[in-house]
């Protein structure tokens, strides 16, 4: 297993520079995603995923709309679309506005899926702070108050 951090910078004897922490960052993110994915029978991958709560969170929008929040081509969510329209997760339906587009939401039973991948993670993460001790959990809770930022810039 990799060593995150240099020993110095856990035993309070300095400070990472940014590639070495976003390095870190990276490499906890990647080792916490398949945490979460080991031993999930998800039909959904991530990008699915993604573009499912993103049409739950913001309601429904077209493939183009949806394509350029995700930061992918649209011909790629086109692709993630039309999966999660075989799975009976989202449903398009004729833009009134534009006869030539058409709008994607998510279903009822997107709405779900997303809920129940959303609790089985939850509790895989709770039973892992579970076993953390208290001071511990409260640092945790001040990284992520640290950490939110970063992902609003």
């Amino acid at each position: 297993m990799q060593v995150l951090l240099s020993k110095e910078y856990r035993d309070g004897m300095g400070t990472p520079d940014q590639t070495e922490l976003a390095s870190d960052l990276l490499t906890l993110y990647g080792r916490i995603r398949r945490t979460l994915l080991t031993g999930q029978a998800d039909e959904v991958t991530a990008s699915q995923t993604a573009a499912l709560g993103r049409l739950l969170r913001y309601g429904e929008t077209t493939v183009a709309d949806l394509a350029r929040a995700e930061g992918v081509r649209p011909q790629s969510m086109g692709a993630t679309v039309q999966a999660l329209e075989d799975l009976g997760l989202v449903e398009r339906r004729p833009d009134p506005a534009d006869g030539r587009r058409s709008l994607v939401h998510a279903t009822d039973d997107g709405a779900r899926a997303r809920a129940d991948a959303w609790a089985s993670r939850t509790r895989v993460l709770a039973d892992r702070l579970d076993g953390l001790a208290d001071d511990d959990r409260d640092t945790v809770a001040r990284a992520i108050a640290i950490l939110v930022p970063l992902t609003e810039r």
